[in-house]
């Protein structure tokens, strides 16, 4: 689907170092200004370059080749500059976007949260058509950039296993560096 904000910036993965059981804890994704953390849910595999680049965000992650679970769902994950520290109205714009683009569109509460920032959370969907579940997260007010991360899944209500994939990559979130405000 998308999103009203548009990147500013295109992703280039890098690694932070790996923890003591010897696997990689996050990627590090950066841009003109910002860089950030995020953790790869098991059994999905991150895109910073074409596919990032087709939807627009920064980093899309979707299930790995191979896996039994369906192919038509995306966790993205995109770094917006802010106007001002009053993330829900962005929200709610895009809420607004998607009842002009789809009618027949109905919303639902999600119950997100980081376990540091400020986030607020809708589902939208047109039962058959796609499933979208949406969260923007809010670093505070000494970073000048917010997070939107969204599961898309066409046709279906996302899984259980789908949702807990989502809300790993929201929890693991960190935000990592940001130019001098403007």
């Amino acid at each position: 689907m998308f999103f009203a904000l548009l990147a500013s910036t295109l992703a280039n993965p890098q690694t932070l170092p790996t923890s003591s059981n010897g696997k990689q804890d996050r990627l590090i994704v950066y841009g003109k200004d910002f860089s950030f953390g995020v953790k790869e849910p098991e059994n999905w595999t991150a895109d910073t370059e074409e596919l990032a680049r087709k939807f627009h965000v920064n980093v899309v992650f979707t299930k790995k080749k191979g896996d039994g679970d369906d192919k038509s769902v995306t966790i993205r994950v995109r770094v917006n500059e802010k106007v001002d520290e009053n993330t829900v109205e962005d929200l709610n714009y895009d809420m607004e976007q998607y009842k002009k683009e789809f009618p027949n569109a109905q919303f639902g509460a999600l119950k997100e949260v980081h376990p540091e920032y400020k986030t607020f959370a809708k589902q939208v969907y047109v039962p058959g058509q796609f499933y979208e579940y949406v969260t923007y997260v809010n670093p505070g007010p000494e970073s000048r950039f917010t997070f939107s991360v969204a599961l898309s899944k066409d046709g279906a209500a996302a899984s259980p296993g789908q949702l807990n994939a989502y809300d790993e990559v929201l929890r693991s979130l960190v935000w990592l560096t940001s130019g001098p405000k403007k």
